[in-house]
């Protein structure tokens, strides 16, 4: 009689069905989705961190202080940090929206520049100091016609391309800036004595260069603006990534021919 009713019994229980492993990590997975936090979700005024992770923020804010050399309140109000009343602040913005136009039009998308480029510890990047040394060295390698310094360098030397309109009588300048900029000489670009010649692939790469000046230049400061070749360079051929370490960023002749000129 018992053996009958733990039978009956066990034949009128619930029935518990499988788990299902799939559907086990489906739901699993939709919680820690549902747990990733952007930045926007937990802090306010965010822009340039807009739909990136929550944690990324507060490291990078970090970093940006050894990459400018400043404290937090050089941007922000202190306890106050979605103020938004500080030109630096906005400045900041700006140079994030640079440097992701000049990797991303100018250099594949690859991380080539960075903060630490032209700032280097410091909160203002690097200016050039004319050279009267390298103006009169390149004065003598050009020997311009003193009758002619005052006409467009196009109409006194063969194959001027990102130059024209600039005066004959400048070309020393400009040249000097470029030398003392990169730590190099003429012949870094030029085959000496026959400058009109494009026999080295530095020739084209730095008309490039100069159209991405212009192109930053115009966009962020409306055309005439403070971004020269020093700036990143400082005296090397390679700019800096980070600190102690040049950038090996393939730059991209075509991105740059393609910019207003």
């Amino acid at each position: 009689m018992l053996c009958a009713l733990v039978t009956s019994a066990a034949s009128q229980s619930p029935q518990i069905p499988a788990k299902n492993p799939a559907a086990t990590t489906q739901s699993a997975g939709a919680q820690v989705e549902r747990k990733r936090l952007l930045a926007e979700d937990v802090f306010k005024n965010v822009e340039i961190f807009k739909g990136k992770d929550a944690a990324r923020l507060i490291p990078a804010m970090d970093a940006l202080r050894g990459l400018l050399g400043v404290d937090c309140t050089h941007c922000h109000t202190q306890f106050d940090w979605a103020n938004e009343s500080k030109p630096a602040k906005q400045k900041a913005r700006q140079h994030f929206k640079l440097i992701e136009m000049v990797n991303r039009e100018y250099f594949g998308g690859g991380n080539a520049a960075s903060c630490w480029t032209c700032h280097r510890g410091q909160a203002v990047p690097m200016k050039y100091q004319r050279d009267e040394d390298a103006v009169a060295h390149a004065t003598v390698a050009i020997q311009i016609p003193a009758a002619s310094a005052e006409l467009p360098a196009e109409r006194v030397f063969k194959n001027i391309q990102r130059l024209k309109g600039v005066s004959a009588g400048r070309l020393p300048l400009v040249m000097a800036m470029f030398t003392k900029s990169l730590g190099v000489g003429c012949e870094h670009c030029h085959v000496e004595g026959m400058w009109e010649l494009d026999d080295k692939p530095e020739k084209t790469k730095a008309r490039g260069m100069l159209s991405m000046v212009g192109a930053i230049n115009g966009q962020f400061y409306g055309g005439n603006g403070p971004v020269h070749c020093v700036n990143c360079h400082q005296g090397n051929v390679k700019p800096e990534l980070v600190s102690g370490t040049p950038s090996e960023g393939v730059f991209s002749p075509a991105a740059a021919t393609a910019q207003p000129k």
